[in-house]
């Protein structure tokens, strides 16, 4: 069966001869560089050059020859930076640093640091008239886009794989302002300073909404997901009450799905960290297809039997394949495939279930134990799915 025949089984409940299995076609699905490093060492491959991809998150490139070895059945297409934009790390003697697009200063401890942490907000008042001197990056800008249709269509046209899309500008209504307000003063603002708030959100919904736009008038007819994401939980509640969430953000949430929607055939996945079992007949009643991750460490997300079976008709499930949090890094190679036989044999049956990590790979889990993921994954997302041992947890 070819990868995107089988794609698009799972995608609508259907059992195709494998579950799906998914690695770096989205900014929350990828593998960190010191992993993908150790990853390569376990595959012979030392020595080649490194692509990062996502400087804050320090995600690797996933090479082709590494996707094909893992039976990878995605592929990714991604906007562009702007043309006037170039991403410059600087040396700061203890630490490194650099700009983001939207004006956000982020560094990195050269002592042992993983990620790039914000560390300065360009919008420091909570005023409207703040809101209108500051720089919006410009999603009507052609060079976003420039080169992305004919990306997708000779992937489309050369290659078996589905075909996952991200547009740069294109979520994090919630999640934006805490990178570029701060975090504590934008969660502030949502209560305290309702009219900013709102006006700040609702200038982040337009910037998405046109560029999905611009985004879909390009790859739309090729794509088969079209990925966004928003944080909304927390390691063990949300991180706002869902009835703010029903009044400031879904229904912001429901215009991008529908500008998406409107533009394409794609499911849509919508990427979520957290304790977000609350905010799931919310995401489903607004569009959303697909969810992800399945943060199985966070309250209310472990017991992936009871969310198939609540939610399993009505969204597909897109990782959640062990605990990144305990069991990968920590946990032994038995323990790892235990646990991803008990997720597999969760949330596979009936289809609707993508095999994926819990977020990005992080750095301290060894080459040995990713290899055991995903080879765990192609022996037992074999369909028929069984069930999980007694005490394979």
């Amino acid at each position: 069966m070819l990868a995107r025949e089988r794609v698009l089984m799972a995608l609508n409940h259907e059992e195709p001869d494998r579950v799906p299995i998914d690695l770096g076609s989205t900014q929350v699905t990828g593998i960190c560089r010191n992993a993908y490093t150790d990853l390569l060492a376990c595959l012979g491959l030392s020595g080649r050059e490194i692509q990062v991809v996502d400087m804050l998150q320090q995600l690797a490139r996933v090479d082709e020859d590494v996707l094909q070895a893992l039976e990878v059945d995605f592929r990714p297409i991604q906007s562009n930076p702007p043309a006037g934009y170039r991403l410059q790390v600087r040396d700061e003697g203890d630490c490194e640093t650099y700009y983001d697009q939207w004006g956000a200063k982020l560094r990195r401890s050269k002592a042992g640091g993983h990620y790039f942490d914000y560390v300065e907000y360009p919008i420091k008042e909570s005023t409207l008239e703040a809101l209108e001197r500051y720089s919006w990056p410009d999603p009507d800008d052609p060079s976003r886009y420039e080169g992305l249709r004919e990306r997708a269509q000779a992937l489309r046209e050369r290659t078996p794989y589905a075909l996952v899309g991200e547009c740069g500008l294109g979520g994090d209504i919630l999640a934006r302002p805490q990178w570029i307000r701060g975090y504590a003063e934008s969660m502030i603002d949502l209560a305290a300073n309702p009219d900013f708030a709102e006006a700040f959100l609702e200038r982040l919904t337009q910037i998405a909404v046109r560029a999905w736009s611009h985004f879909l008038d390009e790859v739309g007819e090729y794509l088969d997901v079209a990925a966004f994401g928003d944080d909304l939980g927390m390691q063990d509640r949300p991180l706002i009450s869902p009835a703010m969430y029903r009044r400031l953000v879904k229904p912001r949430h429901a215009r991008i799905i529908e500008a998406i929607k409107a533009r394409t055939k794609a499911k849509v996945f919508m990427h979520s960290c957290g304790a977000v079992s609350e905010f799931i007949p919310d995401i489903v009643e607004i569009g959303v297809d697909i969810l992800n991750p399945i943060q199985v460490s966070a309250t209310g997300m472990g017991d992936t039997a009871e969310l198939k079976r609540r939610y399993g008709q009505h969204l597909t499930f897109w990782g959640g394949a062990c605990d990144s949090q305990r069991v990968l890094p920590f946990g032994t190679l038995a323990e790892i495939q235990a646990e991803t036989r008990r997720r597999i044999a969760d949330l596979a049956p009936g289809g609707g279930f993508v095999f994926a990590p819990v977020h990005n790979i992080q750095p301290d889990v060894s080459g040995e134990k990713t290899l055991a993921l995903y080879r765990t994954a192609l022996e037992q997302g074999r369909y028929p799915i069984g069930r999980a041992p007694t005490g394979g947890q």
